[in-house]
């Protein structure tokens, strides 16, 4: 089984700063910490875009500290809160491909990961993947050495039925689109950007949006305010077997939040017992 950390929407400001009246910083100290007790045998660890809240490079610096504790390698992608150039200064080392985005893909035995770079430097919302980054992607297709494939993105390439985010998903999404629709090696796409729990199935490809660590939105139908709400930062565990993928949503649990444990019995009822008075 091939297990992957899937974590989004960080929106880390430089430390003691606030976002949207919570700690991003905090936040996402507590995703890792989650991690490294419960998922240290993840293959990678993979943050899909709005790593930072304004591009930063103090806040590029601070994500930097944070992430130094994870016990699981990680991969960073950009999303539209993200700068291109203040992020490469603070990350040198994080891949690359030939035009300068941050694209690239990761062989596990016959699973490839492809992650895209999906900024749209000249526009403060909604994504972009451009000719370069599209020839790049459909190259990396026709390298048969692995046969299937899971793509990581920022943004959702298509329209998930919320008003408020058909703005400002991937713009002129129709090449890309054409592309992955020929592919027949995806197994899956994940995305964030939505801070929605989103999942389905798009001509015949599953995807799955992770929430995120910081602000959560409130799920709504109608075009007008977006409405942002406090609630648990949360991350995916996406697992591959020969069967297929599974998509598990979770949040980071303490055992302070546990109030009772059931052992088994061979009656099969079970044996409860609480941890609180």
């Amino acid at each position: 089984m091939l297990k992957i950390i899937h974590v989004s929407d960080t929106h880390v400001a430089p430390f003691g700063q606030a976002v949207v009246g919570l700690n991003p910083c905090a936040r996402l100290s507590s995703v890792v910490s989650s991690i490294n007790r419960h998922h240290s045998d993840a293959a990678v660890c993979v943050i899909t875009g709005d790593l930072t809240d304004r591009g930063e490079v103090a806040a590029y610096e601070t994500l930097a500290e944070i992430l130094s504790e994870s016990r699981v390698p990680c991969r960073l992608l950009l999303g539209n809160h993200d700068n291109r150039p203040n992020f490469r200064r603070v990350f040198p080392n994080e891949p690359v491909d030939r035009f300068g985005f941050v694209q690239s893909a990761m062989d596990l035995d016959d699973v490839r990961l492809i992650f895209l770079d999906t900024l749209d430097d000249d526009h403060p919302g909604w994504g972009r993947m451009c000719a370069e980054r599209i020839q790049w992607l459909e190259e990396v297709f026709k390298d048969k050495a692995a046969s299937r494939s899971l793509i990581f993105m920022h943004h959702p390439p298509f329209s998930v039925g919320v008003p408020i985010f058909d703005d400002i998903m991937l713009n002129e999404p129709h090449p890309f689109l054409s592309t992955i629709k020929a592919e027949k090696s995806i197994l899956h796409i994940a995305f964030g950007h939505l801070h929605l729990t989103t999942s389905g199935i798009w001509h015949g490809i599953p995807f799955s949006c992770n929430r995120g660590v910081s602000h959560r939105i409130a799920l709504s139908f109608k075009p007008g305010v977006t409405e942002f709400m406090e609630s648990e930062p949360t991350y995916d565990i996406i697992t591959v077997t020969e069967a297929g993928v599974l998509v598990h949503h979770t949040s980071p649990v303490t055992d302070g939040d546990i109030i009772a444990r059931e052992y088994p019995t061979d009656d099969g009822m079970g044996r409860l017992e609480f941890t609180r008075p």
